[in-house]
């Protein structure tokens, strides 16, 4: 019968600390899981910036030169390539139709310059949209940590 007791009684205790030990371990598992979606989000966000980039990039740079080696950037079709390039950066396609391969990306965000030695450059600067809010909520006072800031990515070819 004491056997009994004292059996019932372990077993009590031992529910009350399998609680606290899953009071404990959830907010890091939480933790753990929210990292990790959004660490693969910016590596999404990443790749397919960085792709867009090269894209426009390797566009701009293969129509640089037209087949008399008069070089482009100088007339007027040096603009309309340049825009061609920026709508393929945004839009995956040289005529600018929607949608854009990346939320709140817009032609703003990319700039195209070419140089002297026929080298051109396809820049973007784009800000980051995180998966679960812009701010980190902080535990000991202030007023979070910043989620926020701008992949900045440049291609740079020689036009061909």
């Amino acid at each position: 019968m004491i056997e009994e007791r004292r059996t019932r009684a372990c077993r009590r205790r031992q529910s009350g600390l399998a609680m606290v030990e899953f009071a404990i371990s959830v907010p890091v598992l939480l933790l753990l899981m929210f990292g990790t979606f959004e660490f693969g989000h910016f590596l999404i966000q990443y790749s397919t910036l960085n792709d867009a980039v090269r894209n426009a990039s390797r566009y701009v740079a293969g129509n640089g030169l037209d087949g008399t080696t008069t070089n482009l950037k100088t007339g007027a079709d040096w603009s309309s390539l340049v825009t061609q390039g920026k709508n393929l950066a945004v839009f995956g396609n040289t005529a600018g139709t929607p949608p854009a391969v990346l939320p709140s990306l817009n032609t703003g965000n990319i700039t195209v310059t070419g140089d002297a030695s026929d080298n051109i450059q396809v820049a973007a600067a784009y800000p980051y949209t995180p998966l679960f809010g812009a701010v980190i909520p902080t535990f000991m006072g202030g007023g979070g940590i910043s989620t926020a800031f701008t992949l900045n990515i440049s291609v740079t070819m020689r036009a061909l």
